[in-house]
């Protein structure tokens, strides 16, 4: 009952990094192709899976809403422990 509102925030907090990093990018030119092409389905994917999951939930159908969250939160979670590591090992790149 309670991992779907745990998922949703995790996941929210994910896309918002992927809005942090598209709006970031938007500062240098791009030099090799359209950048909002690139980042278009990049972003849209994960809102979809959001408003697919909440759609899920207000029919009652929890559990594939707490699935396809989990499944949106897999990407998230890899990142999250990737920059975990770098900032705990410290690895020199020399």
């Amino acid at each position: 009952m309670r991992l779907f509102p745990i998922l949703f925030a995790f996941d929210a907090l994910g896309l918002l990094g992927l809005v942090w990093f598209f709006v970031d990018g938007l500062r240098y030119p791009s030099s090799g192709g359209d950048y909002i092409g690139t980042w278009l389905p990049l972003l849209l994917a994960p809102v979809a899976m959001l408003a697919g999951a909440l759609a899920l939930r207000a029919r009652g159908w929890t559990g594939p809403a707490n699935a396809l969250l989990g499944v949106l939160a897999v990407p998230f979670a890899l990142y999250g422990l990737f920059v975990l590591a770098m900032v705990v090992l410290q690895p020199s790149f020399h």
